[in-house]
């Protein structure tokens, strides 16, 4: 049994990243500064920007998820200070304890907002994005997971490590309690630019956490990124129409669905063998009217 560290295990995506890696008979331990709310495995209370701190807690681990962080984009200069510096400073001290334990193979919450969140000012150079789309960061938040995948390049190359990004659609959950629901859908529907800051993409969290392990048992060397989001939009409305609309004169490439996701995970597809399982129909029915 292959033990994981799981950094921000007590967040919403990391609490189904422990499900999943334990579901398939991986030990966790959850690093976070505050406790899960439901004891799945060990928890150690650490604060991922004190490295003395992460680097004890990882100990004796034969692998490292790390999805601590800030999740929030910025909106001010002032929240872009901390936003920067909390996530650059967490994911070295994670990625530099990994390397000095001899940890391989490390997998990490990047993040679709490096293709140009919140597209206000600036438009998408074609949909669907591929990963080699040039990256557009507009806030801290943003800058700090291009940073971020920089970094994942050079500690991997210079270290023989396998670091793997996921660039993450907005996750969100089956729970009219949490802030990203499934049961918010059908409020976007009236209003088109509504969800455009992120060209209407999401992932399920139960998704989010297979490409996770996937990606940890995946064949791959070196630094990778992958964009990981559902298949579809969250509009009700085509897809071809949403970009017409309110990015008029964007290209589409060949192949876009009717109502196809605007990031492209070929790529997760052919070399993790993800597939994303779990649409918002799944979730709240056709017409966002429950479960259907």
């Amino acid at each position: 049994m292959k033990t994981i560290i799981v950094t921000g295990g007590s967040g919403g995506a990391g609490h189904f990243v422990i499900l999943e890696l334990m579901a398939h008979g991986y030990s966790c331990i959850n690093l976070d500064r505050v406790p899960p709310k439901e004891d799945l495995c060990p928890f150690i209370e650490v604060d991922l920007t004190d490295y003395a701190a992460v680097h004890a807690a990882c100990a004796e681990a034969d692998g490292l998820v790390h999805f601590a962080g800030n999740p929030h984009p910025d909106e001010n200069h002032r929240e872009a200070a901390d936003r920067f510096s909390n996530n650059t400073d967490a994911v070295f001290n994670a990625f530099n304890a990994a390397r000095a334990h001899g940890i391989r193979r490390v997998v990490w919450a990047s993040s679709e907002t490096i293709f140009g969140f919140p597209f206000e000012n600036c438009r998408p150079h074609e949909v669907p994005l591929t990963e080699e789309a040039p990256r557009q960061p507009q806030n801290g938040y943003a800058l700090s997971k291009a940073i971020s995948e920089d970094l994942a390049e050079e500690m991997a190359t210079l270290y023989g490590m396998t670091i793997i990004g996921l660039r993450l659609s907005n996750v969100l959950y089956d729970d009219v309690e949490a802030e990203p629901s499934f049961q918010k859908i059908p409020g976007y529907w009236q209003d088109l630019t509504s969800r455009k800051f992120n060209l209407w993409g999401y992932i399920d969290a139960r998704d989010c956490a297979r490409a996770v392990r996937l990606a940890l048992e995946a064949d791959l060397a070196g630094a990778e990124t992958f964009s990981i989001a559902a298949g579809n939009t969250l509009m009700s409305q085509p897809s071809r129409a949403l970009i017409d609309a309110v990015f008029p004169g964007v290209p589409v490439r060949e192949g876009l669905a009717s109502h196809g996701a605007m990031l492209s995970c070929d790529k997760a597809k052919r070399l993790l063998g993800w597939q994303p399982q779990v649409t918002w129909q799944d979730v709240i029915g056709p017409n966002g009217e429950g479960r259907s």
